[in-house]
């Protein structure tokens, strides 16, 4: 399987459509349900699971399938049987219905019309996309994944998850999956702003694009254009924090915040506000990684930054040399003398810095952030947390909790 395929795919869908290009295995059942559930669908009758599982199973690999739920959702779906992958495009739905539309659509269902917040909350999140174009991005990626440049069919299908108000989610399900939407989009707010502040570019642009998923549908205004620019706006007074916090002066935080506000205001293209809004990010990411980078030489920033960006991984002294090509016990050297302590030392201290912040900024488990920042013990990073800090990780989200 070309796993960079994949992603390339990924990035084009997500950027010239605005909808998800994800692959799961075929005993994935959990994946899988998850990508095309609505707040309505129970997920854990024996009823869904079983119908599910026949659909995947005997899914042809000649063929794309067109599954349009009860909101007028769509999803297409091939299989790739040689790696035992399904692949899933999607959710995007063609038109957005209005509210009388959203009114008719419960009470066809035995809904009850109090629910329509949660019904709306879940529409809103659906990307707009043209069934012609989507079914074209299904199979530009079966023609790369698969390597076979032919047209497969597509086929409509049909699941019986909505059939009566029975076998639909328990009420506080329903709610429980509107406020996890709701906590995930701060949470990937809070994320980005950890990522800029710690000049982190590549990993503050893929949180936006995650930041553009989870806010496809969202309305704020009226017309399409100014709801564009108001997420511009947003992100630019987000990104002014997040500069603010790293240390870049605040003149030059004016100065870009400025330059930008004017160019949101003056731009009329939705993709070009797209564009826009990337652009924003990476400024103030790249800001803040030149005033990291300044404390530092040539050689040392360089090191600095590759550890930067790659956190998360088993970094080597061998390995960070050869990046630089300069002898390993050189290296050890002449980092000591300019940051005042060992390479492992510094990455440990990154780690928990980042931690720390991912800590105080979203609800991430402890687990979750040890993981994500690179240690492979839990136990560990909250060790190396309380000798930085003084107090346990979960102790410090008491006391700092910033932004929720």
């Amino acid at each position: 399987m070309n796993d960079e395929a994949l992603e390339i795919l990924k990035m084009h869908a997500l950027q010239l459509l605005s909808i998800q290009l994800e692959g799961y295995d075929m005993d994935d059942m959990k994946g899988i349900s998850n990508h095309i559930k609505t707040p309505f669908i129970n997920t854990t009758r024996k009823q869904f699971k079983n119908e599910l599982k026949h659909f995947i199973v005997h899914m042809h690999s000649n063929k794309i399938y067109h599954y349009k739920n009860s909101f007028n959702v769509s999803f297409l779906i091939f299989k790739f049987k040689k790696y035992r992958q399904v692949y899933i495009i999607g959710p995007y739905m063609e038109k957005r219905p209005n509210e009388r539309q959203c009114n008719e659509m419960l009470q066809s269902m035995n809904i009850k019309i109090s629910k329509l917040s949660i019904l709306k909350q879940y529409l809103l999140k659906v990307p707009l996309c043209h069934h012609v174009k989507a079914q074209k991005m299904c199979r530009l990626a079966i023609r790369f994944l698969k390597k076979r440049n032919i047209v497969y069919e597509t086929v409509d299908i049909d699941f019986s998850f909505h059939t009566n108000e029975a076998i639909l989610a328990e009420s506080k399900a329903q709610i429980d999956y509107t406020l996890q939407e709701i906590e995930y989009r701060y949470h990937l707010e809070n994320q980005l702003l950890t990522a800029v502040e710690n000049g982190n570019v590549e990993e503050a642009l893929s949180i936006l694009n995650n930041m553009n998923i989870s806010v496809a549908g969202l309305r704020r205004v009226k017309d399409d254009i100014s709801n564009e620019q108001y997420k511009a706006y947003l992100i630019n007074t987000l990104c002014r924090k997040a500069g603010e916090k790293a240390g870049v002066s605040l003149i030059h935080i004016d100065e870009i915040s400025a330059r930008f506000a004017t160019m949101i205001d003056q731009t009329m293209d939705i993709e070009l506000l797209d564009e826009l809004t990337h652009s924003i990010v990476k400024a103030y990411a790249e800001r803040a990684m030149k005033i990291k980078a300044n404390a530092y030489s040539p050689k040392i920033s360089k090191v600095i930054q590759y550890i930067e960006r790659n956190l998360d991984t088993h970094l080597t002294l061998d390995e960070l040399a050869n990046y630089v090509d300069l002898a390993p016990s050189y290296l050890s050297r002449i980092f000591n003398q300019e940051c005042h302590q060992s390479l492992s030392q510094f990455i440990t201290t990154l780690r928990v810095k980042k931690g720390r912040d991912l800590i105080a900024r979203t609800k991430m488990t402890v687990s979750e952030v040890s993981n994500y920042v690179g240690f492979k013990e839990q136990s560990y990073f909250t060790q190396c947390f309380k000798k930085h800090y003084g107090v346990t990780p979960l102790k410090y989200r008491i006391e700092h909790k910033e932004f929720y």
